[in-house]
């Protein structure tokens, strides 16, 4: 199982919201900007708009990271990473936040090439 880098640093946000490309769908929106590194960050935001319940939040956070971890291995590495979750998430399965997180992906054309 591989270890999942995450982004920590407020400063490593704040570039990434300024120089990072972004692009949405109904459940989630993603910032992306290569890093240099051989290894993708990932952070997660689930703000208090979504729910004041920090059950619910972590609870998105948690189906977040476990689609990403699924689906990792098909996912071209070297970028920071941030997935900000919108309300429509709070009522969504497990599944349907998967699928919108490979849309994502697949649009912005963050998957690995086959070969």
């Amino acid at each position: 199982m591989a270890k999942i880098f995450t982004l920590k640093k407020q400063k490593d946000f704040q570039q990434l919201y300024q120089k990072g490309k972004v692009f949405g769908n109904r459940n989630l929106v993603i910032y992306y900007l290569k890093n240099g590194k051989d290894t993708n960050r990932l952070g997660i935001v689930v703000s208090k708009k979504i729910s004041n319940r920090a059950v619910v939040r972590n609870k998105i956070r948690r189906q977040i990271k476990e689609a990403y971890r699924q689906n990792a291995s098909g996912f071209s590495q070297g970028y920071d990473l941030i997935l900000i979750a919108k309300a429509s998430c709070k009522e969504a399965p497990y599944q349907v936040i998967e699928k919108s997180l490979g849309h994502l992906f697949y649009k912005q054309r963050l998957l690995k090439e086959k070969r």
